[in-house]
């Protein structure tokens, strides 16, 4: 947990001194093959879980994670949880923002 963190504060520190103007900006720019692949089965199959994106990827759970939390940070994809009324822990899906 403190390694992401840690890389969540680097990576917001570098978005202070260099804004993007525009989310579609960043899809062209992607230099990760795995974040490209993670979006492109986002902007299919979206609202997912990571499970999903896992089962329609075929990438590890935790490499979808990685690839997400990247995602987010170039804010061209946002996570949500529907309100739910039984007890446990809710979903939390993911999908692209539009423009």
């Amino acid at each position: 947990m403190a390694r992401y963190m840690d890389e969540t504060l680097a990576i917001e520190a570098e978005e202070e001194q260099d804004p993007v103007s525009h989310p579609q900006e960043n899809i062209s720019s992607f230099t990760n093959q795995t974040d490209l692949k993670v979006f492109k089965a986002l902007k299919e199959y979206q609202p997912a879980t990571r499970m999903e994106l896992c089962d329609k990827t075929g990438i590890a759970r935790t490499t979808i994670y990685d690839a997400l939390t990247r995602l987010m940070v170039m804010k061209v994809v946002t996570k949500y949880s529907p309100p739910v009324s039984t007890k446990g822990r809710p979903k939390v899906f993911y999908r692209t923002i539009s423009e």
